[in-house]
């Protein structure tokens, strides 16, 4: 995953009291580190490896939404808050990225469109385009709070598996994080997909079992849950 934006950005406008979250930094720091996933997951399906960056058609990054989304939350006003400002920073971040994605589908041709169909008739949908960035369903969208602790599980994730030895490493991070199949992992770590599949059958409850005993693993979630990427 790429780092996190600076959590001090430019712009912010001054007041008398400071925003609570610029008087807690570690809190903010967290925010905006889970604020980048969400809108990774968002634009890519899935967050990206350490330094990868991969921009939208027409330019736009992960981390140019992220630095408005982190914007958009500082403005926010304390006295309007009704959740929690992790939750308030999911919903902010997943609609930055949406926006995103809407804003890379204008004019934008579809794949399966004839050279000679006019473009106004032949554009994605923005529907079709955004189902192709995210996937599969990402856990807890539709509860922000949700959303928040799974991606804090993720991260926690990600940090056990770079700690996992090869082949294991490669084969649990793209099947579980990449959306990758056996056989592109196999190909990679030259392993049969057969052997790709015991591999991660046999590492993945354990590296959740571990991840269980992490102090920074949420835990009042559902057990599926834990395991959607």
């Amino acid at each position: 995953m790429n780092e996190p934006a600076s959590a001090d950005p430019a712009g912010v406008p001054s007041a008398s009291q400071p925003h609570p979250l610029l008087a807690d930094r570690p809190r903010l720091n967290r925010i905006v580190s889970n604020m980048d996933i969400t809108i990774q997951r968002t634009l890519y399906g899935h967050t990206l490896g350490h330094g990868q960056e991969r921009l939208l058609h027409g330019g736009a990054s992960a981390r140019d939404v992220l630095q408005e989304a982190l914007l958009d939350l500082l403005r926010y006003d304390p006295a309007r808050l009704t959740a929690s400002w992790e939750g308030l920073s999911v919903t902010i971040a997943r609609r930055r990225a949406v926006d995103a994605v809407r804003e890379s589908a204008k004019g934008r041709r579809a794949v399966e469109a004839a050279a000679d169909d006019p473009d106004q008739i032949t554009v994605v949908a923005f529907d079709a385009l955004l189902d192709e960035h995210t996937g599969a369903a990402v856990c807890g969208w539709d509860d922000p709070e949700q959303a928040f602790a799974c991606n804090e599980q993720q991260k926690v994730l990600r940090r056990l598996i770079r700690e996992l030895p090869e082949p294991c490493r490669t084969i649990v991070n793209g099947l579980h994080f990449q959306g990758r199949t056996r056989v592109e992992v196999g190909k990679e770590v030259n392993l049969s997909p057969q052997r790709v599949g015991q591999i991660y059958a046999k590492t993945l409850p354990a590296l959740l079992e571990k991840a269980r005993d992490d102090p920074d693993f949420p835990t009042d979630m559902a057990r599926e849950e834990m395991t959607s990427s």
